[in-house]
């Protein structure tokens, strides 16, 4: 941002005018440009979704070879951490499928499936499953906002109980998904988080909703955000429902 006196001495080299044509184009306002990041870049399974493969950078996953993809969409890049030994995943995934059950014989490919029965627009969306993953959008961005909705195997646990804390969502269960940004600026210690509730006294997210940030500006001038989870269902060890949300058409400003 200038300061005043800088603002000053602009002034007097202009002739006292502030005119952008006759001060050059050191001061013209940068172009930004809206764009909206929908997934459908990435080829997927015969069972239609992408949680990773053996063709990432491979690492030690707690003695277990395990491999780090990226999709990479407009400079953002979505890491999916992916352990075949154990047939497991952590990151972002991405599905097209349309069904909209759980069963815990088929927990893969049912984790791939959103209640909303299909991505918000187009064929594919992503499954958020977060381990410490960051969604890294490759420099500076507002974030305007993106959609969501509750991935099936989360439905299941608010209407089945998740196996381990028993019974359905009642009256005073919530389970809520918290968006944290990273500002792009060096120095800066947000700490802002952003609450979004995907159950809440036994009712739940059932199709997609927008979470509009166009007016929260901690999302202003951000290079990342992370996911995280909080509920009322846990156990010793966190949290005992499963901890996914589904997201689409990411709108970003750059």
């Amino acid at each position: 941002m200038k300061t005043k006196s800088i603002l000053a001495i602009a002034a007097i080299a202009c002739g006292a005018v502030m005119s952008m044509t006759s001060c050059g184009n050191a001061d013209l306002p940068v172009s930004l440009r809206t764009y909206t990041i929908s997934f459908e870049g990435q080829t997927l399974n015969a069972d239609g979704y992408w949680c990773g493969d053996d063709t990432g950078t491979p690492f030690d996953n707690y003695g277990s070879p395990a491999y780090s993809c990226v999709y990479k969409e407009a400079g953002a890049q979505f890491v999916a951490n992916y352990t075949p030994a154990w047939a497991s995943w952590t990151g972002f995934a991405i599905s097209s499928r349309t069904e909209t059950t759980f069963n815990s014989a088929t927990m893969t490919p049912d984790q791939f499936n959103n209640i909303a029965g299909g991505a918000r627009s187009g064929k594919n969306f992503c499954v958020v499953y977060p381990f410490g993953e960051k969604l890294d959008f490759g420099g500076a961005v507002t974030l305007k906002g993106f959609w969501y909705t509750n991935d099936a195997w989360t439905v299941d646990a608010f209407v089945n109980g998740d196996g381990m804390t028993p019974g359905k969502f009642e009256a005073g269960d919530f389970f809520k998904c918290v968006v944290y940004p990273e500002p792009a600026e060096e120095g800066i210690m947000s700490g802002a988080r952003y609450e979004i509730d995907l159950a809440k006294d036994g009712d739940f997210v059932k199709g997609w909703q927008y979470c509009d940030l166009s007016k929260v500006d901690a999302f202003k001038n951000i290079k990342s955000i992370s996911f995280n989870f909080e509920g009322s269902r846990k156990n010793d060890y966190g949290l005992t429902t499963p901890t996914y949300i589904c997201i689409d058409d990411i709108v970003v400003e750059k």
